[in-house]
């Protein structure tokens, strides 16, 4: 996954979690089911859907790292994360066994999904290595690092626009789609404007 496309899945999680953060929602359990409950179409990974705790641990990140930690971690990122402890050691073992044959990637998915692990505490690496030393990863390919890309080394001299798809709305009593307008500067990374429409058309 390169810089883009890092940025462009968080632009899609500050959809998600913009109500949060602004204190548009007032009861926060509730939003977190509504939006768990839906099927997203998230850039790079396509279809997905996404527990409650996961949205937690973005709003988490984005209070930590701002617009930054919204960002899949890259390469270089990963593995910093908390050590497996010997009971939940023990649960990721009974799990892979039941399922031995899918992808480290799909396991790891499933784990976030049911609970299990929160991917703010547990990166992919983490668990993938720990898997791999127990001989538990079958003819998986990991991916080559990333190349850094270019980048301007002075603020304000490239903004970069994106849309993402933001969540739904009861207006005069129907169910419409809000989009995320934001731009972000490519040396800061700041995000100096972002705004919801209901329309992703250019002249909204």
């Amino acid at each position: 996954m390169d810089e883009k496309e890092r940025e462009k899945v968080a632009l899609f999680r500050f959809g998600l979690i913009a109500p949060i953060l602004q204190g548009q929602v007032t009861n926060i359990r509730e939003y977190l089911a509504e939006v768990a409950d839906r099927v997203h179409q998230v850039p790079h990974y396509g279809l997905k859907e996404y527990a409650p705790k996961t949205i937690e641990c973005w709003v988490r990140d984005h209070r930590r790292e701002g617009f930054e930690g919204l960002k899949p971690k890259a390469r270089s990122d990963r593995g910093q994360s908390r050590k497996i402890s010997p009971e939940l050691q023990e649960r990721l073992l009974s799990l892979r066994k039941e399922q031995p044959g899918i992808p480290v990637s799909v396991f790891y998915d499933q784990l976030i999904a049911k609970g299990v692990i929160l991917p703010c505490d547990f990166s992919y690496s983490s668990v993938y290595r720990f898997l791999k030393r127990q001989d538990l990863v079958r003819g998986e390919i990991r991916r080559e690092p990333e190349r850094k890309r270019f980048a301007y080394d002075t603020v304000n001299m490239l903004w970069q626009g994106d849309v993402s798809y933001g969540p739904y709305l009861k207006l005069n009593g129907r169910k419409v789609q809000a989009f995320l307008f934001a731009f972000i500067d490519d040396c800061s990374r700041l995000i100096p404007f972002a705004r919801f429409c209901l329309s992703e058309k250019y002249d909204s």
